[in-house]
């Protein structure tokens, strides 16, 4: 599968992180939808191993590492759902063509190996890095894309997923249950919210300008929104781990940075995810323990100095 320049200028794309358009809150899982994402979505979840969403013409597919386990500093256990996983993106351009923007996490052993299978697929490699600077023992992700037929694309990601000890298939329920308000987090961050494994709530906030991925003009679904992932770390829902990724062009950074070191968030990293992206995004992941609203406000605190599309 090689990728080739897209035969229109807009492109779309998006997983993992899609979000409802016609609502504030979506299932972790949705009736997937054939017809309104004009994919496969049935032949690409199971060539995948793990179903997903369909939302606004975009599917989204979350795999979970189950078989890693790492702790932050204090011995705060991180859950799969939290950050060890991997999210595949992908929205038909048309005529039996797709594009596809992902990321995996991989324990160091499977780096080599899973970038040499992603391009020996015919899969572009993006980027290679870790998330938290200070996750115990540490996980590494890669990033990537294709562009062209989706099955094909599919079956390349999944060669290389091969080569992982990731357990497959997975499969999340429709309704996950959460101690947490989600609502009230989605309403505080101006973004759209959904339910995952272990109660966690991923909250996605969407930038505002259009961004071209290969020469594609994608949706904001496709992994170049901010997310935010609040994890429960007692039964009441009173206490969470708080992993913001911002998305940034390169002027944001530092406001955010001096906004979020004020708020008290430890800064795990700074990195570029997609090559040949206009304009440039720049994303860092940061972290935090506390009362999950007070975070999200201060969370909201740094956002509000980027370009971002805020709900009502």
């Amino acid at each position: 599968m090689t990728e080739i320049p897209a035969l229109t200028r807009r492109r779309t794309v998006a997983l993992g992180s899609a979000i409802a358009a016609t609502s504030l809150i979506r299932p972790a899982l949705a009736d997937s939808d054939d017809e309104s994402s004009g994919l496969p979505v049935k032949q690409i979840e199971q060539i995948l191993g793990a179903n997903g969403t369909v939302s606004s013409g975009v599917l989204s597919i979350n795999i979970n590492r189950n078989d890693l386990k790492a702790s932050l500093p204090g011995g705060i256990h991180v859950a799969p759902a939290e950050l060890l996983n991997g999210t595949i993106y992908m929205q038909s351009l048309g005529k039996g063509r797709a594009i596809m923007n992902g990321d995996f996490g991989l324990k160091p052993s499977e780096t080599g190996p899973f970038i040499n299978a992603l391009v020996q697929n015919g899969i572009t490699v993006q980027a290679f890095h870790q998330h938290l600077y200070d996750l115990s023992p540490m996980v590494w992700f890669v990033h990537f894309r294709g562009i062209g037929d989706p099955i094909a694309i599919a079956k390349g990601t999944r060669n290389a997923i091969k080569v992982t000890s990731t357990p497959l298939p997975q499969h999340t329920p429709k309704h996950p249950p959460t101690p947490f308000d989600h609502k009230k987090l989605a309403h505080i961050l101006g973004g759209k919210a959904q339910v995952g494994d272990s109660g966690v709530v991923v909250v996605d906030v969407d930038r505002a300008e259009q961004i071209h991925l290969g020469g594609v003009a994608i949706k904001p679904g496709l992994g170049v929104a901010t997310n935010v992932a609040f994890q429960p770390l007692d039964k009441n829902g009173t206490k969470a781990l708080a992993i913001p990724d911002f998305a940034m062009i390169a002027s944001e950074v530092n406001a955010v940075f001096k906004t979020m070191f004020g708020e008290q968030f430890v800064n795990g990293c700074l990195y570029n995810q997609e090559t040949d992206e206009q304009p440039q995004l720049y994303f860092s992941h940061q972290w935090a323990v506390g009362d999950p609203y007070d975070l999200a406000r201060r969370i909201r605190k740094g956002l509000d100095h980027t370009n971002s599309k805020f709900k009502s």
